[in-house]
């Protein structure tokens, strides 16, 4: 863990956001879990256990019928190969998925989407630290986003984390995770935390504020600062001078993204919360068809 002996990491209170924990409504929604790569099974096992139904999701037609997606945490590179049209031996079965998806979401007004960790990556509209040559996106939430923001495997942790709406801290699970740089003013940050970025993402975040033209942040105090002991160390104040405030959770319309692990736990409150999303989006597309084939009927 010694790339995170330098930093430290806050979580910081949340504002008053309009966001619930999840109610009682015991419908049952069909979503759909990415099953490209990565933790879709852990996904599919809390919402099952919350008694919505799952399918996983492999091409476009897996799309037809559904009332919601989750995009879960695993590597987004590789789901995008996975997703290219065309390799060494022609299409693959889930070529153009992505287009599709990203027709049915309409920028948070459409399908309810929830992505975790690499799925806050592939929701974003634009991300900074890619591979080589870059990787396919689905896009739609009006934001940019840092992969690899705190680090490597091995930097990974845990931080209990405040959120508006939910009673008491969440267990964030944060592992190779990204963190968003950008929010647009569609969407509302839900979740943040104050830290560094790590070594190899640090010239990617330092390109993107300048080509945006931000500020350099007030460096934040460190913990030994904070407490008035007598010597502070030069790794914390190092750390402390790189520290930035990020966002870890958003939502945009029917888009719900964290950049750490909810599946990985045993607290069910984020996917209580998307569940409602696909509850009340599944509702008004139910009262909208009723209403068109009414006006249909009365024109006829």
């Amino acid at each position: 863990h010694g790339e995170r002996n330098a930093t430290w990491i806050r979580a910081a209170p949340p504002r008053q956001l309009p966001m619930t924990a999840g109610g009682e409504d015991t419908t049952t929604p069909t979503v759909g879990v990415l099953a490209l790569q990565g933790s879709f099974k852990e996904h599919a096992r809390v919402l099952e256990g919350l008694g919505a139904a799952t399918r996983e999701v492999r091409c476009a037609a897996d799309l037809d019928g559904l009332d919601g997606i989750v995009l879960p945490g695993g590597e987004s590179s590789a789901m995008g190969v996975l997703e290219t049209a065309a390799g060494d031996f022609g299409p693959t079965p889930s070529a153009g998925l992505f287009a599709a998806l990203k027709t049915r979401l309409r920028r948070g007004r459409g399908l309810p989407a929830y992505g975790t960790c690499a799925g806050l990556i592939l929701l974003s509209d634009e991300a900074v630290g890619q591979k080589a040559g870059g990787q396919p996106l689905v896009g739609g939430l009006d934001a940019t986003v840092c992969r690899n923001y705190f680090g490597a495997q091995v930097a990974s942790f845990e931080v209990p984390l405040e959120t508006s709406g939910f009673a008491g801290t969440f267990p964030a699970v944060f592992i190779r995770a990204p963190a968003i740089l950008r929010l647009g003013d569609e969407a509302t940050p839900l979740a943040t935390v104050t830290a560094a970025p790590c070594a190899a993402a640090r010239g990617h975040v330092d390109a993107f504020r300048r080509s945006n033209h931000e500020a350099e942040p007030e460096p934040e105090p460190s913990p030994s600062k904070k407490a008035k002991t007598t010597a502070a160390s030069s790794s914390d104040d190092t750390a402390a001078s790189d520290n930035h405030r990020v966002i870890v959770a958003a939502r945009q319309g029917n888009l719900l993204v964290t950049a750490f692990h909810p599946e990985l736990t045993q607290d069910t409150r984020w996917h209580r919360v998307f569940l409602d999303i696909c509850r009340t989006h599944a509702a008004k597309a139910g009262g909208d068809d009723k209403a068109a084939t009414n006006g249909a009927a009365s024109t006829a």
